[in-house]
């Protein structure tokens, strides 16, 4: 079975990479000889950047919870970057719990990923796809390739070429196991 840690602290970190873990769950305040432990094992890390961010920004939070997450920001955002210069894997996962961050931003959380690390728009897609996919030992999906499944969303723009175009507003259809769910094929 895959286990998933849910860690933000170095203590909660050491826990989870002493215990040996198959992928890490925020990684907040991770070090920089954790993130070299992770590169080693090949262990990715869902970083989860927009709930932090909100709650800093007092979306639904109070004065003081803001004032907390804004102090903790200030730590994360530079050892998140150190931890990615180092080699880190990150993947796209988002923390949604339909208040700070609704199910369904995705998209806000991929091109959040790719403004914290300066990812290209390659780098920033395959981390919401193929990599997300190993993380959770599915290799067979965030893939387009004959004989995949055919799980994808349809945009009016190339996100590939532009970030920005990988927004909901841009989708034209939606296609699960190779039917059309939502929206139209042209």
């Amino acid at each position: 079975m895959r286990v998933a840690a849910h860690a933000h602290t170095e203590e909660g970190i050491r826990i989870a990479l002493q215990q040996g873990v198959d992928s890490i769950e925020h990684g907040t305040l991770i070090t920089g000889e954790q993130a070299e432990a992770v590169v080693r094992r090949g262990i990715p890390i869902a970083p989860t950047l927009l709930i932090n961010d909100r709650i800093a920004e007092g979306r639904g939070a109070s004065a003081d919870q803001a004032a907390k997450a804004g102090e903790l920001l200030d730590q994360r955002d530079p050892r998140l970057v150190d931890a990615a210069r180092r080699g880190v894997d990150f993947v796209l996962g988002t923390d949604a719990n339909g208040f700070h961050v609704r199910f369904g931003e995705q998209m806000t959380e991929v091109r959040r990923m790719a403004d914290l690390f300066g990812w290209d728009a390659e780098r920033a897609l395959v981390a919401a796809t193929s990599a997300a996919a190993r993380a959770l030992g599915r290799e067979d999906l965030g893939r387009l390739r004959p004989g995949a499944k055919a799980d994808l969303v349809l945009l009016r723009r190339r996100p590939w070429e532009d970030l920005d175009a990988l927004r909901v507003e841009e989708i034209v259809a939606v296609v699960s196991r190779g039917v059309v769910v939502a929206g139209a094929l042209t």
